[in-house]
C-alpha cells in the first residue's frame, strides 16, 4: 500500500494575471490536505478508482489498448475528472516506458471543504490531482522528482481545464510559499499531442518558474470563508476585452511582493497586497465579473479596520480572503476574528505547510 498526500493553496497575490503564460503569482501552501492511497487489486479486476468527494462514488475503469476508460461506456463524473485525468496520464507514461500496468485500487480523501461537502476555495481538484500522481508514481517505482510530478499533475490538469494557471498544482506538489509564473499551456498541450508523455516531461514548457521564497516572520495569514463556493474556471472564462496594463500592473506589484517576503519587509509586504487587492477591484469594475462579494467587502474592510492588509486569496467571487497582520498582535487579530463572524465570516485556523522537495 502506499500513500501520498497533497496540500491545499492560498493565493497571496497575482491571481487572474498568472492565468497569462509567464506572468506572476505568489502563493503558499496550507495544512489541509487530499491522501491518495493505492493498494493491488483483487483477481479479475483492472483499476478500481474511489473517492470521498460528493458523498462517495466509485469508478470502475479497464484498458482499451493505449486507453484507459470506465467500464461499460460509463461516464466519469464531474468530482472525479481530475483524479481520472491523473491516472490516465501516468497510465501513458507506463505504457511509454513499456512497465507493465498491474491491476490498482485508488482512493482518494479530502479535507479541503466544509463537513457538508461545500469547498472553502483551498485548491482540491489541485490537491487530490497532485496527491494521485505522487501515489501512482511511488507504486510503480518511476521514480519522480517534484518537476515531473508537477508537470504530470499539469498535463492531466489542463485536460481537464485548458486555462489552469497552475498555481495550485505547484504548491501542491512542493508546499511552502513560492513565486510562481504558468507557462504555455497551449504549447504543453500541443506537445503532449505530437510527442508523448515522456517526450513533454523533457522538453522546454515556456514561462515555467517555480521558486521558492522563504516564510514571513512577523506576519501571519489569517483566512475567512465567505461560506460561498466559487468556480474558478467559470470566472476566468468570463475575462475578456483587453487587459494589457492590468497584467502590467499586477506584475510590477507581485514581483515588488516577491522583493518585500524575500527581504522579510512586512510594511512593504502590507503595500503589496493592498495594492493586489486594489487592482482585483478595479478588474472587477472593468469586467463585471463579481469578484468582490458583498462579503469579501467586508472582509477586507474588517482587515483594514484593525491595521491588517486583505484582499480576496483567488477568482473571489466568494470562498476565501486572506488578512496578513503583524503576530505580534493578538489582540488585533482577535478583533478581525470577532469582525469577520459578525459578518458572517467564517476564520478558518489554517497553517503553511512546509516545503517538501527541491525546487528547479
Amino acid at each position: 500500500m502506499i500513500s501520498c498526500r497533497a496540500s491545499g493553496k492560498l493565493f497571496i497575490a497575482g491571481e487572474y494575471a498568472v492565468v497569462e503564460p509567464a506572468h506572476l503569482a505568489v502563493l503558499t501552501a496550507v495544512d489541509r490536505y487530499a491522501t491518495a492511497t493505492v493498494t493491488a487489486a483483487d483477481p479479475g479486476e483492472d483499476v478500481i478508482l474511489y473517492s470521498d468527494l460528493d458523498g462517495g462514488i466509485t469508478l470502475s475503469c479497464e484498458r482499451h489498448g493505449d486507453e484507459l476508460s470506465p467500464t461499460s461506456d460509463a461516464v466519469v463524473p464531474a468530482a472525479f475528472s481530475y483524479v481520472f485525468a491523473a491516472v490516465s496520464v501516468v497510465h501513458r507514461l507506463l505504457l511509454e516506458r513499456a512497465i507493465p500496468l498491474s491491476a490498482f485500487r485508488l482512493s482518494v480523501t479530502a479535507d479541503l471543504g466544509d463537513a457538508d461537502g461545500r469547498k472553502f476555495g483551498l485548491g482540491s481538484s489541485a490537491a487530490v490531482t497532485v496527491a494521485t500522481v505522487a501515489a501512482l508514481g511511488q507504486y510503480f517505482a518511476l521514480g519522480l522528482d517534484p518537476m515531473d510530478r508537477y508537470r504530470l499533475a499539469m498535463l492531466a490538469t489542463i485536460a481537464v481545464n485548458p486555462r489552469a494557471s497552475g498555481g495550485d498544482v505547484a504548491v501542491s506538489t512542493w508546499g511552502g510559499w513560492l513565486a510562481y509564473r504558468s507557462p504555455d499551456r497551449a504549447q504543453v498541450a500541443a506537445s503532449l499531442a505530437r510527442d508523448g508523455v515522456e517526450a513533454t516531461l523533457r522538453s522546454p514548457w515556456p514561462g515555467l518558474s517555480v521558486r521558492p521564497l522563504p516564510t514571513p516572520t512577523e506576519l501571519t495569514v489569517q483566512v475567512g470563508w465567505t461560506g460561498n463556493p466559487a468556480s474558478t474556471p467559470a470566472l476566468v472564462a468570463g475575462l475578456d476585452g483587453d487587459r494589457t496594463t492590468f497584467l502590467a500592473h499586477s506584475n510590477d506589484c507581485v514581483e515588488r511582493l516577491v522583493a518585500a517576503i524575500e527581504a522579510d519587509n512586512s510594511q512593504a509586504m502590507r503595500v503589496e497586497i493592498d495594492s493586489a487587492r486594489a487592482l482585483l477591484v478595479d478588474l472587477d469594475a472593468m469586467s463585471g465579473l463579481g469578484i468582490m462579494t458583498p462579503r469579501l467587502h467586508a472582509l477586507c474592510d474588517a482587515g483594514a479596520a484593525v491595521g491588517a492588509a486583505a484582499k480576496p486569496s483567488g477568482a473571489g467571487g466568494g470562498d476565501c480572503g486572506i488578512a496578513l497582520i503583524e503576530r505580534t498582535r493578538p489582540a488585533a487579530i482577535a478583533e478581525l476574528t470577532g469582525r469577520w463572524i459578525s459578518a458572517g465570516i467564517r476564520p478558518l485556523p489554517l497553517r503553511t505547510h512546509p516545503v517538501e522537495g527541491g525546487h528547479r
